[in-house]
This record gives C-alpha cells, structure tokens and sequence, in this order.
C-alpha cells in the first residue's frame, strides 16, 4: 500500500507540473483547464475556450509586433538633471557666413579690443577743478582708460596725457591750471580758448548743461593738454564714438610727443589723422559693424563729390592728387572722417596694424609721408594712391 500510495503521489505531482508547461505552449484544439485563460506561443494568443463538454485552446489570434517604445526623456530637462534622460541634442547645420574683407577687418579691430587687458595704468594725468562733475568725471575716466587699453599692446608711450575735468564755475581753475600743463606761455591762454567775458570756450557756448572740450595738440616740447567741461547739470556720458574716436588721437598725439624733436607728421596726407581715428574709433562704438554710420560717411563724401559714385580710378586719384596740393580744402569739408577713413580701409586691409603703427612711427621720427610710404608699405606714393583709386571706384 505505501509503494502504490507513493507512485500515486508521484503521479499527481507530474500532472500538476505538466498542466503550466502545457499552458506555456497551447496549440489549437489542446486541452486547456480554465475557460478564458490566455496563453502567447509562435506569434499568437491562444484563448482557453469551451467546446461541447470539454475546455479547449482556440486557433488563436496573430500579435502585431509593437513598435519599439523610445527611452523617454524628461522635457525641458538639462544633461545631467535628476529624474531626467538626457538625450542627445540634435546636430543642427550651421552654415557661417563668410566675412568680406572690409568686415573681417572691422571684426578683427573690434575682437583685438575685447581682448585687450583691461587692468591697465595708462599715462594719464587727470586733474579735477573744484566744482567738476564728480559722477561725469569718474565716468569720463574709466572709459577713456578702457578704451586706450587697445593701444597699450601697440606702443608704450612715455609722454604724459595732462587732461583737466571743469564745470562752468571753474574759469579761474582752468586758467590756473594751463600754465601747470603748458608752461608759462601757454597757447591756451594765447588763443584766449575760454573767454571769461563772453563765456564761449572755443566753439562752445559755456553753461550749467553745456559740454565742451579741446585739445591743444603736440606743441614745442612735446607738451600736449586736454581739456573738457561738464556743465554742474549736465548728465549725460560720452559716447563710446566720441570716445574711441578721441582716444586714437591721444595715441597719436603721444607717438608725436614722445619724437617732437624729429616729428614729420606735419607732411602726411590731409586726411591721413582723422582717417586713422574713425577707422579705429567706428568698429570699436559699433562691436565691429560701423556700417551706418560708415554709410553717413559716405553720404558725406558724396556731397562733396556729387558724381563720386560713378567716379572711375583715374577721376578718383585725380582727387587724392588735388587733395595733396589743397588742404584747406580737405580740412573744410573734413574729408578725412570720410575719404580718409575709407582710404585706411584699403591700407589697413593690405597691411597689419603693427606695420601701420611703424608707418606712424616713421614719420615721427623724421621720415616723411612720401619716405614713410616707400619704406613701410614698399611702393611709391603714386602707386599707393592707385590702389586706393581702385579701391574707391569699386566700393563707393
């Protein structure tokens, strides 16, 4: 009884193992044990169902194959984010644009600025009349020293910029003070700049909103002095034009004043000082895209020259050639903001700003514009003017 009792117990442990594995692989028609089971084999659901007195698996229905599911990534979430999938960003084409020749060089201009050291202590010497603008003075401050810092890698210069801050109220100050700056003739006095009488500081009308400056260029001795007049209610700062502009001529003036026993700048082109300042000064204030107000410029040039823009090279060197031998003319017009800067655009597209920096630099130390030319750019001064005619007759 104990050997038929185990054989049944065996028995009935193989039938409930075989039940599940017959389950896990139906076919159509099997015995199955539980009316609406399912069961998945070869593609197919197979559904327990009864037929006649008995429970079997039916034909079965054929599974469509999903379509893969995609890792799913939190919107919105950065790489690395908690709870987030990062996934990859997608690879956009970007095509970049290919700069002209002109606005490579203004972009490099601008670029050399934005790297430039900022931390400078440049040869500024600023003095402060009593009653100056406290808020205008620290503002006029810093952006000159930010601006001069583009030169600082270019040339260290040794000549003191001597430059007084006033207000309407410091007329005895001023006076005062340009005998300090320009030794005891001094030309500001000379040219009676600030008329005390009148109250008109060169071409400016003095006032409590007024706001006037000059400068009294390189003068015997190499001394140089700016002045500049914030009225007591005037609040508005320098332009960065203004500013950038200006702080070219402060590199040049100190270039000229570090070599005024042999300095020949006096022999350079009409329109060769002022060119040099917009060129540097324009794409400087724009961050590189001068070209609005290179087209006022334009517009400018124009005027003097009403038929310029159908000019052909030989009209257009004719034109430097006259400016050579009228200044006066070049100076009235103020063709050097223009035609100058639009001539340096040439130069300075076909040569570094190190190699023109040494042009400059030639000159004051006693080459003239004709030597200067030849010995730094390598070609005549016809020739130079030639390139620049070119240049003109394609660009205006």
């Amino acid at each position: 009884m104990k050997n038929k009792g185990r054989l049944a117990i065996a028995i009935a442990l193989l039938l409930s193992l075989a039940t599940p594995l017959q389950a896990a692989t139906p076919k159509a028609g099997a015995k199955c044990t539980k009316a609406g089971s399912t069961a998945t084999a070869s593609g197919k659901k197979f559904t327990c169902v009864k037929s006649g007195t008995k429970l079997v698996w039916n034909k079965g229905v054929t599974i469509k194959a999903a379509a893969p599911k995609p890792t799913p990534t939190a919107a919105g979430d950065p790489i690395g984010a908690i709870g987030g999938t990062p996934s990859p960003a997608p690879t956009a084409t970007q095509t970049t644009k290919a700069l002209t020749p002109l606005e490579k060089l203004n972009s490099d201009i601008y670029q050399r600025y934005l790297a430039a050291q900022k931390n400078i202590s440049p040869s500024f010497n600023f003095v402060r009349c009593p009653n100056a603008n406290k808020e205008m003075a620290d503002i006029t401050e810093k952006a000159y020293i930010d601006a001069y810092s583009f030169y600082v890698p270019i040339y260290k210069a040794t000549a003191k910029v001597n430059w007084l801050l006033m207000s309407e109220k410091d007329w005895n100050c001023w006076y005062e003070t340009t005998a300090k700056f320009e030794g005891p003739n001094p030309v500001s006095r000379s040219w009676n700049v600030w008329n005390k009488d009148t109250g008109i500081l060169g071409h400016c009308q003095v006032s409590s909103v007024a706001f006037c400056g000059y400068g009294t260029g390189v003068q015997p001795g190499g001394i140089f002095a700016q002045y500049n007049l914030f009225g007591s209610n005037y609040k508005i700062p320098p332009t960065p034009l203004t500013v950038h502009h200006e702080t070219v001529h402060i590199y040049q003036s100190q270039l000229m004043a570090d070599n005024h026993l042999t300095n020949k700048t006096n022999t350079a082109a009409c329109w060769f000082i002022e060119g040099q300042a917009n060129l540097f000064g324009a794409p400087i204030a724009t961050q590189g895209n001068p070209k609005s107000y290179r087209n006022t410029e334009i517009g400018r040039l124009l005027k003097v020259y009403p038929k310029g823009s159908s000019y052909s090279k030989e009209e257009w060197l004719g034109v430097l050639n006259d400016l050579k031998r009228n200044g006066d003319f070049c100076f009235k017009n103020e063709l050097g903001y223009s035609l100058g800067w639009f001539a340096l655009e040439w130069t300075y597209m076909n040569y570094s700003i190190e190699e023109m920096h040494n042009f400059l630099e030639a000159m004051t130390k006693g080459s003239t514009w004709e030597q200067a030319i030849q010995s730094v750019l390598k070609m005549d001064e016809q020739t130079y003017y030639e390139k620049i005619a070119e240049y003109f007759a394609e660009e205006l």
